[in-house]
Parts: structure tokens; sequence; C-alpha cells
């Protein structure tokens, strides 16, 4: 395997970049009248404009020889062709598997689209009140017990798909091990109709075993510890049926998911089973229709037009070759709250990786810090820094051309004029980063040339945000090719786990007698005379 970094490709980059001088994005927008065409392209209901990014048709070709060189587009065949992608696990990555429409030519997988038919009727009996607890109470509140991607994707479409959940069943989550965070989702909750998700692939992940435990606690406080609890209150997504079945739960209430889906990539299986409550199996449904419109695009595309493509390119541009260390996700709707976080997780735990796939250490700067925020919250908190800040952070912006449906609450013409204010705030924020301004006041000065994409939708429905989801796993997959390293493992999250059960068992001993360095004793040493036995 070659080493990206020397080949003449990335050389010719290198060099092409350092005669673009960041001056270059304000007079290309203005002097450029073609550029806004050459670099921008529509897919479904989504418009992705590159016209604000720092690079010309040049740059593209050349990021294209790159992208061949590095066999690009045979990594993508293969990556829907269920080969081996994840390599330090010896395992495909199927999870573009996950949305294959029934009516394809490609069957897809018999195992998912079981579990996909068991996972909605099980959606719909609990929307319809045919699923009940043990005091023949219907289910109104759902609780999510999950972390990572059994939580975060989940939470994201749930938030933003609520608009179209159509039913008075309300969905929690609960992540963290701080015991907090469980008594606070609780607390309004009433046991006798509320159903537990445990959500783990392994079944064995800490925090979300020992916060089922607690929750299982506090149902049997008022319903009885009769075994019939856990049948009507409890069920499980996992691939270790076993375990499940050992903590209590039915096989029959068990939602599988397999070894060959990453939690990060997890979100269109059973892992959404509480969005899948919210929304319905029928939204739900036409969310991954939005991600296998998406998924052909990407397979069946030229890269030259090829959005996902293209941004994962754009990506690799503005970290390793114009150095920008950060890039923030700035949606422009309230119900994409946790898009950024969602993202966060995909990007970072995929690509922050320092060795490439044949062992060696990467020579290049990898998967950049991704910050998030909503617009127009996010304008008055961190957009100080992306205008004159030192740092320059290039932004994708997310915006939708019109308002979810409105409810009943608010009147219909001020909703589409406050939405109208926040596209104008979204452009002119986009503007403002890339043109700047010059007056002789230098601090009320800002120098522009500072890259954006803009991704302006429709509207925000169940197969727009599909669209979104798969448009950022396959930007991911296409910057991990570029580097030549592994999106789909973990390992680097491995350490923390194993040292935190040598440490938990120290807190509790009288004297801590591991292995640790001095300042981890301090800590251990000064919890102990401080904890309240």
């Amino acid at each position: 395997m070659i080493d990206p970094t020397l080949s003449p490709e990335w050389k010719a980059l290198e060099s092409h970049s350092s005669s673009l001088k960041p001056s270059a994005l304000k007079d290309l927008l203005v002097e450029d009248y073609s550029r806004v065409e050459s670099l921008s392209l529509d897919i479904g209901d989504l418009f992705v404009d590159f016209s604000k990014q720092l690079v010309t048709d040049e740059t593209i070709d050349l990021l294209l020889s790159l992208a061949n060189s590095l066999n690009l587009s045979e990594k993508i065949q293969s990556l829907f062709a269920g080969e081996v992608m994840n390599f330090s696990e010896n395992r495909p990555a199927l999870h573009t598997a996950l949305r294959v429409p029934s009516e394809s030519e490609d069957q897809g997988s018999p195992l998912v689209k079981e579990a996909l038919i068991k996972t909605s009727e099980f959606a719909e009996n609990v929307r319809a009140g045919e699923w009940v607890g043990v005091t023949g109470k219907p289910i109104t509140s759902i609780v999510n017990v999950g972390i990572g991607g059994s939580h975060l994707g989940p939470l994201m479409i749930s938030s933003a798909l609520r608009s179209y959940s159509g039913n008075d069943i309300t969905c929690r989550f609960v992540s963290n091990i701080d015991p907090k965070n469980l008594e606070s989702q609780l607390s309004y909750l009433e046991p006798e109709s509320t159903l537990f998700i445990i959500n783990s692939k392994s079944f064995t992940t800490s925090e979300t075993i020992m916060n089922a435990q607690v929750a299982l606690k506090w149902a049997q406080k008022t319903l009885g510890e009769e075994s019939n609890l856990l049948h009507r209150h409890f069920v499980a997504v996992t691939a270790n049926h076993k375990a499940a079945e050992s903590f209590g739960i039915l096989p029959e209430n068990i939602f599988p998911t397999w070894d060959w889906v990453g939690g990060r990539f997890s979100v269109c299986s059973s892992v959404s089973l509480a969005a899948m409550i919210a929304i319905g199996s029928e939204n739900f449904q036409t969310m991954l229709n939005g991600c296998h419109n998406i998924d052909e695009h990407f397979r069946l595309t030229e890269l030259s037009q090829n959005i996902p493509a293209l941004m994962g390119m754009i990506g690799v541009w503005n970290r390793n070759f114009l150095s920008h260390a950060n890039h923030a996700i700035i949606p422009y709707s309230t119900d994409l709250t946790h898009f950024p976080s969602y993202l966060q997780q995909l990007e970072m735990e995929s690509n922050g990786k320092q060795v490439r796939e044949d062992g060696r250490r990467v020579n290049a700067e990898t998967s950049p810090i991704l910050l998030g925020g909503i617009g127009t919250d996010a304008q008055h908190s961190f957009f100080q820094l992306l205008h004159q800040g030192t740092t320059v952070i290039p932004v994708d912006f997310i915006a939708f051309c019109n308002p979810t449906p409105p409810t009943e609450t608010l009147d219909g013409e001020m909703v589409l004029k406050n939405h109208e204010i926040l596209l104008a705030n979204c452009f002119a924020q986009s503007k403002a980063l890339a043109i700047g301004s010059k007056t002789e006041t230098g601090y009320l000065s800002s120098d522009g040339n500072r890259p954006s994409t803009t991704i302006l939708g429709n509207r925000l429905d169940p197969f727009t945000l599909g669209q979104l989801i798969a448009l950022y796993e396959h930007k991911v997959f296409t910057m991990g090719v570029l580097w030549q390293i592994n999106s789909f493992d973990q390992w680097g999250v491995q350490l923390g786990k194993s040292l935190t059960e040598t440490i938990a068992t120290d807190l509790t001993e009288a004297k801590n007698n591991s292995d640790h360095d001095p300042s981890t004793k301090s800590l251990i040493n000064r919890y102990q005379k401080n904890r309240d036995l």
C-alpha cells in the first residue's frame, strides 16, 4: 500500500494549494459568474452549493485524480458488494443494506427485512395502544436506554421528525451513567405506562446495563417483582440475544442488530425502534427511502458529479491542503438540534485514526474536530470566532425552503414570516464569511475568505432527513478512503473502557495498589477521603 502523501497526485495538490491565496475566495465569487452553476448540484430534495469553498475547477480535477489513484470508485462498489471494509475486525460494513427497498432488484438480506417487519409491527402495536403494561394500561412513554450510536441516532431522528409523530407517546433517552440523567427522565413518568428499550449491540456496555438495572428497580418499586413486569415493560435491541435473555427479556421481545453494522452507522436498523414508535413505521420507511436515494447516487454517479464524494474530497482539501483543523455544522432548524452531535460521532469516531489499513502510521492529518450549533442561536455564541477569529473554520450550513408543518398553536402566516427571517440569517452568514467587510476601523472589519457549503432542502421531512444521513455517511467513507484508514472500527475507545473497570474497583478499596500514575492515584485517594459512605 502506497502512502498517499507520497503520490504525485498529493504533491500536485500541495503545489496547487500554495498557489491559491487565502484572499482568492472572495475574488472567485465576485468575478466568476459560472462558478455557482459548476459547483452546485441537485439530488432528490437537496441542493448543495460548494461555490463558497476555496476551490477552482483545477482543484476539483486534482482531487478527482487523487481519488482515482486511490481507487475510490472501486472502493465504493466494494462497500455495496459486502466485501470486507472493516479490516481490523474482518467484517463488511453493510449499513446500506438496511435500506434496500422491498421492490428493489437487489432484495437485500432476508434477515434485514425480517427484522424491519418485526420492528415495524411492534412499533405500530405500541402506537395503537395494543401493547399494554402489566396493569392493562397502554404505553404512553418510551425510554430508550443506550449510549453512542444506540442513543444519538434514535434521539436525532425523534427530534428531527417530531412534527410527524401523530400520537401522544413521549420518547425519552437515557445514556449517561450519571444517575441524574436517569432520574431526570423518570421523574414524571408512570411505571405502568412506560416501556424501556434496552439498546446495546453487545448488551455488555456498562453504562447501558447499569442504567437498565436501575430502571428495572424503579419499575419494580411500583409494580412489584413479578416476572411479567420484564415481559411487558422491557424489550431489547441487541446482537447478543443470550445476554438479553439472561437479563430477563423474552426472545420474542428482542429486536436484532448485527456485528456488521457499526453503532454510528446503525440508525436505519432496529436501533431506532424508539424513533420508529415516535414517528410511525411508514414515516420511518420514507426516511429509509431517502437514505437509499443517496446510496444509489453514491454508487452509480461518476465522481465529478457525486455529491457525497465531492463533500469528502473537499473535506480532505480543507483539512490537509488548507490546514483547517476544525469543521462546523450549523443547521438552521431547531428540529435538527441533535444533528451536529450525531455527526460528531459519525465523523470523529470513524476517521479519528492515526494508523492506515496496512498498520503503518498516517503521514497526514485525519478527522477535523467537529463543532456545531443551531442557527440563529450559534450566531450569538461562537460566530464571532468564525468571522474574525485567527482560526479559519469551514462551515456546513443546512437550511430548508419551507418550515415543517406548523401546529395549531402558532399562526401560520407568522410562522412563514419567521422562517423567511431564519433563511435570511443563514444566507447572510454564509455571504459574510465569504465576502467579509472592510472599514477604516480595524476591529469592525472581517476578512472574509472563509469557506462554507450550503445544503438547502425543500422541507425537513422523513425523506430529506434520510438523504442527509446517507450524505454524511458517504462523505465520511470517502475521506477514509483518501486517508487509507479504516472508518468502521473504534479501537481508540477500548483503553478507557478497560481502565474504568480497574479504577472502579480501586475506588471501593481502602488502599489502591494498582499500577496507576501519580496523578490518578492522587485523584483516587482524594475521592476516598471525601466520599460520603
